[in-house]
């Protein structure tokens, strides 16, 4: 069954539970209305005789009670009145007082709060009231299915107007829910409501473009790594060629660019084996504590020949001398070796690159915050989402020894979240970007995902 169905199912049983609720409370109601209405006015024949013959209950056995039909036509029920005492003064009927007594309805007679006697019958209504009250009831029977019957129709028919107005975008997301399954992905749905569907359907169209990314760096994937692999193993195919030919000793400097070639092609698989392992939560980590100063410090000394030769200074900023932070050396040492390899890589000549280093709270927890900004060429806003991904990179050339294979922030990102910290990124065209790493300083710290 479809949502329409289960909705206009769901709304039929609502329907008739309405229905025979209000119409068994409406009858329960008259009924006692009658009963209410009818036991006060009973009771209202005995309270006036007393306060008529002076608050007292002389002759009321010789009272007589009409049926309200017509003068002189007795009441046909049976009423019995007992004094405070327990002694009958007032009985009518055919019956036995005793049983009355002991079976009947009975009310209480006060006079200014004052109990002065109790009154028992068979039935509250009179004669002409009961009739009344078998009639409305009766009536109401007969009418209680057709007004009932034509409301429910009315309802269900508005019902199943509104469900169609209501599942109509749902039915239109079927047809483009079904065509990305088959891959068209290329699908953008319009949003016209800013309601719960305006809302999954803005999800549907974030998800189309997310999975077509995701197929775009698929479909890239074998593209970048065979264009990786192709100028290594074709040099050392080559280089293999000629030593064969030649038929000679190997001199050290044709071995050497093969020796070149081999270690690029084994960092390759070494970042892409480091990559998996870290998406997949299972990087080995040797956590331990560590002087963030002095691990900024050996890189910045590794790269300061480049720097100078480019006259590019740079320039460090620290909060302490000393800090100290839990974490693995290699794993963070290679992340920041990555920021500040690609902030010297894109910083034009006679420019500068500033690392800061200092601390911050989030949620209980300190954090080492390491700020590496640049004055290179900066990024463009619509990039910046990407630049974590795997493979992405921000200039189309495929430059192997400036654009990279794309992996070198994507293992940044994953090592950095291994140690429960996060890393973002800000630029600006023309300006300048800068990488911020939060590493916690303790192994407890919550794990978060943004602190910028």
């Amino acid at each position: 069954m479809n949502v329409r169905g289960k909705l206009f199912g769901a709304m039929a049983v609502l329907v008739l539970f309405v229905t025979v609720f209000y119409f068994g409370t409406t009858q329960g109601y008259l009924e006692s209305r009658f009963e209410h209405y009818s036991k006060d006015k009973t009771s209202g024949i005995f309270e006036t005789y007393y306060k008529d013959h002076g608050n007292s209950w002389e002759g009321i056995e010789r009272m007589k009670i009409s049926n309200g039909m017509g003068q002189g036509s007795p009441d046909q029920r049976e009423i019995s009145l007992l004094s405070t005492d327990g002694d009958i003064l007032f009985f009518k009927g055919v019956g036995d007082p005793q049983s009355l007594i002991q079976h009947g309805k009975q009310k209480l007679i006060k006079i200014n709060e004052i109990p002065v006697g109790t009154i028992f019958v068979d039935r509250w209504e009179s004669t002409e009231a009961h009739e009344l009250k078998i009639y409305v009831l009766d009536s109401m029977l007969t009418e209680g299915f057709i007004v009932p019957a034509l409301t429910g129709v009315i309802a269900l028919l508005l019902g199943l107007w509104l469900i169609r107005r209501l599942t109509l975008p749902l039915k239109r997301l079927i047809p483009a829910i079904e065509k990305m399954a088959h891959g068209n992905l290329h699908i953008q749905i319009p949003v016209s409501t800013k309601d719960e569907y305006g809302k999954v359907t803005e999800a549907l169209n974030h998800m189309a473009k997310q999975l077509m990314r995701a197929e775009e760096v698929r479909k890239h994937l074998t593209a970048d790594v065979a264009h990786e692999l192709r100028t290594p193993l074709s040099i050392i195919q080559c280089q293999m060629e000629n030593i064969q030919v030649g038929g000679r000793d190997v001199p050290p400097e044709i071995l050497l660019p093969m020796q070149d070639e081999v270690i690029r092609l084994s960092k390759l698989v070494d970042d892409l084996h480091q990559l998996t392992l870290a998406e997949a939560g299972k990087l080995p980590l040797d956590r331990k504590p560590a002087d963030l100063v002095l691990l900024l410090n050996r890189i910045i000394d590794m790269l300061k020949p480049e720097a100078e030769d480019r006259k590019i200074e740079m320039i460090c900023s620290y909060q302490a001398s000393t800090m100290i932070v839990f974490l693995d050396p290699n794993r963070i040492t290679q992340v920041l070796y990555n920021l500040l390899t690609n902030a010297l890589r894109y910083t034009p000549h006679g420019g500068n690159i500033t690392i800061r280093l200092t601390n911050s709270f989030h949620e209980g927890s300190r954090f080492a915050v390491v700020s590496v900004a640049d004055t290179g060429a900066g990024i463009a806003a619509e990039q910046l989402p990407y630049l974590f991904d795997r493979f992405y990179r921000v200039e189309e050339a495929r430059s192997r020894h400036t654009g990279g294979m794309g992996l070198g922030l994507a293992i940044a990102k994953e090592f950095v979240e291994a140690h429960q910290g996060c890393i973002t990124v800000a630029s600006e065209v023309g300006q300048g970007t800068s990488f911020t790493v939060y590493l916690p300083f303790s192994s407890d710290s919550k794990p978060v995902h943004d602190l910028s």
